[in-house]
């Protein structure tokens, strides 16, 4: 299954509560009545974020998001259906009254789950909002290093990935599941998804990483994990131009296996 990632900040003059209060009720309720060839629709609310190290002496590109969407297809012209429908629907131009449109980022990617050491029980009353699923999700939007080729970086981040957990007991502990989605060669044609969300020479990003645990309380445990990942030996990432999202998931559609409703 294909998965367009869009993270966004909001438009000047809203809260965000007033931007997450808007794409959840107002922007998904037109997704829901347009959803075209749309398998699933996952929006990720940001709760706490940080950017770039500590080493750094200020930003070197915009610090702000307020939410990430996760958008699946079966297939490409799925997906380019849905940006580009024959038909004009309300769903894209919608995006002018709630997102900064010109400095979203997208990245077209492919699912690999990253097995973690203690997932999630099958009874766990409160803390999972969704089965096999932590009730906190952080998403870490990993650039690669300009010296490493992309085919080698993949192999660098797991090699890396897994040293770090081993370095960082407790977030071993607490990960409740992990999934690598890694950018497609497909984003080389990505001129639809640019057009839907009005972007502007938007960065690149070869991985976004998704770390679930129960509740809000793990915080910590992530952070533990992402010092010792920046450890690494090997150079393989702009940790500069690198960030994560801290969030609440929310699902706005979602087809059950064996069941696909009439577009």
């Amino acid at each position: 299954m294909l998965k367009l990632l869009a993270a966004s900040r909001r438009r000047p003059g809203l809260t965000r509560a007033d931007y997450q209060r808007y794409i959840e009720f107002y922007h998904g309720t037109l997704a829901r009545e347009h959803r075209s060839s749309l398998r699933a629709y996952i929006q990720n609310h940001v709760i706490d974020s940080a950017f770039g190290t500590l080493q750094d002496s200020t930003h070197q590109q915009i610090a702000d998001r307020d939410a990430v969407v996760e958008l699946m297809f079966d297939t490409f012209p799925d997906m380019i259906n849905a940006l580009e429908p024959k038909e004009p629907t309300p769903v894209g131009p919608d995006g002018q009254f709630f997102a900064d449109e010109c400095n979203s980022i997208t990245v077209m990617a492919e699912e690999e789950e990253i097995p973690v050491a203690c997932p999630v029980p099958s009874f766990n009353p409160g803390l999972a909002g969704l089965k096999n699923q932590g009730g906190m999700k952080v998403m870490h939007f990993v650039m690669r290093d300009d010296s490493i080729y992309p085919e080698d970086f993949q192999k660098y981040w797991r090699e890396a990935h897994d040293e770090a957990l081993e370095k960082a007991p407790y977030a071993k502990s607490q990960l409740r599941r992990c999934q690598a989605n890694w950018r497609l060669r497909l984003n080389d044609n990505d001129a639809a998804a640019r057009k839907h969300f009005k972007q502007v020479n938007p960065p690149v990003y070869n991985l976004v990483s998704c770390h679930w645990y129960d509740t809000m309380e793990q915080a910590g445990a992530f952070r533990e994990y992402h010092e010792a990942l920046q450890k690494s030996s090997r150079k393989f990432v702009n940790w500069s131009k690198s960030f994560f999202l801290m969030t609440k998931q929310i699902v706005i559609i979602r087809d059950t296996d064996g069941y696909r409703p009439a577009a």
